[in-house]
């Protein structure tokens, strides 16, 4: 098969409308829909949400992408709820700037504590210990790695862990 890429995908699967929201062809509001399509049509084909992805995978497989990818032409719902559901994140995120800083800023303030807990740890701790030639003990790596799949699992990435613990044990979390 010859070097495709994702307009040519579409084009050969018979997705135009697909290929010129992706393009940013269409005319205002819908030229910035590329973004989401994407997202949706990786989803469907269960491949990581890039143009490269979506090529590997038809290129790979194209009797089960072919179906999937003229299902989404079709019926372009799909991209239309991906494009309410970012609506209403930014409606949320708006509306959660609006509150109070406590009831919002706990999510930045985890990210950047372990962030710079990390880079203590690893980068700022030898630093010092090598230009001052002390000895500052460096917290154990257990406990940062039990922290990071806390924060993890708590909020960025739930469904990752969840979706590990349902693969490694099987059952659902």
């Amino acid at each position: 098969m010859a070097n495709l890429d994702l307009g040519g995908v579409l084009t050969t699967v018979g997705a135009p409308v697909l290929k010129k929201l992706i393009e940013g062809s269409l005319p205002p509001p819908f030229n910035t829909l590329g973004g989401v399509a994407i997202d949706v049509l990786a989803d469907r084909l269960g491949t990581a949400a890039t143009s490269d992805a979506i090529v590997k995978r038809y290129e790979t497989d194209p009797a089960t992408a072919t179906p999937i990818i003229q299902e989404l032409e079709a019926s372009p719902e799909a991209i239309l709820a991906g494009v309410e559901q970012q609506k209403q994140t930014n409606e949320l995120l708006l509306a959660e700037m609006q509150e109070p800083l406590w009831t919002w800023a706990w999510r930045p303030a985890g990210m950047w504590g372990l962030g710079d807990l990390l880079f203590w740890n690893i980068i700022g701790l030898h630093a010092l210990n090598a230009i001052f030639i002390i000895s500052l003990p460096p917290t154990d790596a257990g406990i940062l790695f039990q922290l990071s799949a806390l924060d993890m699992g708590r909020y960025r990435g739930g469904h990752t862990v969840k979706d590990f613990v349902a693969k490694k044990w099987g059952g659902a979390v």
